[in-house]
């Protein structure tokens, strides 16, 4: 097979590792193969230590991982293989071709018994302290990359490097889905995460349990959606201007009222999820913004008790948050409490002030961020 045909086929597989790591394996073996080497590995530089994955033809013995991390004390190629960056290739033939080499413990313990003579890599990945490289060693036959062996590296390389950044890509944003996914678990009330268009990328318990008892809300194909179509719009709405902040901070989010027969509409809150926290490869679906459903007739005190301790606020404070909270603005919520509009916008004013905040939106997501975070040791 030519050696273009024979690259693209190969870099359709670099990519399938990003889906299925396990697949690494194959793209060392075919590699190690086309380029007429004799064993490979995936290998994690370190400045004291080094890890191997997705070996192909190395002898049991040597890959054992208290064997390579004695060698690898005494390895001359360590600094080299440290040095190389990410997408390029090189080989340690200006280090194995010489007489100290040969008389090194590393040749004679570790790379001799193997029947290597050389090295070529191709760097995969680069962190402060690791270089990750895809390692070909070759036979004392076969010392010399040869032209269309070393073009084929050079192509691949690339790909290898862009491979593993989406795989970080894709790592990191499983690790903070999982840790909004944790919280919002663990919240007092429904939440849901969702895309700009509705869909559903997770739901609380108590989410679930309120769209499988769709009062208010239902989920159509994936998609959030109100039992009313008027309150769908709005719903989508506030989550479409959530999705489009620059940021998550001010006045950004909404509320809005989800009606249920023979009883007290739900209040539903939405906020955006700021993008640097949630990189991912496809923004379509990237979790846009957060949606908190409250049930006012259910009561909230001790959640609103916790965040009154939290940050310090008075009795009628707390009073007055639990109103905003549950979708009151600052007139109604006056009157359900029998105070003036002037004593409520003085005690609005000392709770913004207490919790760093500069409005009501503001203050709202403080309060269910503060919720997520879980109560105060020993609360």
């Amino acid at each position: 097979m030519p050696w273009q045909d024979s690259a693209g086929d190969l870099i359709a597989a670099i990519y399938d590792t990003v889906i299925d790591t396990s697949r690494w394996e194959e793209v060392v073996r075919r590699i190690v193969e086309a380029t007429k080497s004799t064993a490979g590995a995936v290998i994690t530089h370190e400045i004291n230590a080094a890890h191997r994955t997705a070996l192909f033809n190395i002898d049991p013995a040597y890959a054992d991982g208290e064997v390579l991390q004695a060698a690898y004390r005494t390895n001359p190629l360590a600094a080299t293989a440290r040095a190389i960056g990410a997408g390029e290739v090189r080989t340690g033939t200006h280090v194995t071709q010489t007489e100290s080499f040969k008389a090194s413990t590393f040749y004679n313990e570790y790379f001799r018994p193997q029947r290597f003579a050389d090295v070529a890599g191709i760097g995969v990945h680069r962190e402060p302290n690791a270089t990750i490289l895809l390692t070909m060693y070759r036979s004392p036959r076969a010392i010399w990359v040869e032209p269309p062996e070393w073009h084929l590296l050079e192509t691949l390389a690339p790909h290898l490097k862009r491979a593993a950044e989406l795989n970080q890509l894709l790592s990191r944003t499983k690790a903070i889905t999982d840790s909004l996914g944790a919280a919002i678990s663990a919240a007092g009330f429904a939440a849901f995460l969702l895309t700009e268009d509705c869909h559903v990328l997770f739901a609380n318990a108590k989410a679930e349990a309120l769209v499988r008892s769709p009062a208010s809300l239902r989920c159509e194909r994936g998609r959030l959606a109100a039992t009313a179509h008027a309150t769908t719009l709005a719903l989508q709405a506030l989550v479409r201007a959530a999705a489009r902040q620059t940021d998550a901070a001010g006045e950004a989010g909404g509320t809005t009222e989800l009606p249920r027969p023979g009883s007290q509409p739900l209040i539903a809150h939405v906020f955006p999820i700021a993008a640097n926290r949630t990189v991912t490869i496809f923004n379509s679906e990237r979790p846009a913004a957060a949606l908190f459903v409250i049930d006012p007739a259910a009561g909230f005190d001790a959640a609103a008790r916790r965040f009154a301790v939290r940050f310090g606020l008075t009795p009628a404070e707390k009073r007055l948050l639990v109103e905003i909270v549950a979708g009151k603005g600052l007139r109604v919520a006056a009157l359900r409490l029998g105070v003036s509009s002037t004593t409520a916008r003085t005690h609005a004013q000392n709770i913004f002030e207490k919790t760093g905040t500069h409005g009501q939106a503001e203050l709202i997501r403080r309060y269910f961020e503060s919720a997520m975070a879980g109560p105060l040791s020993g609360d």
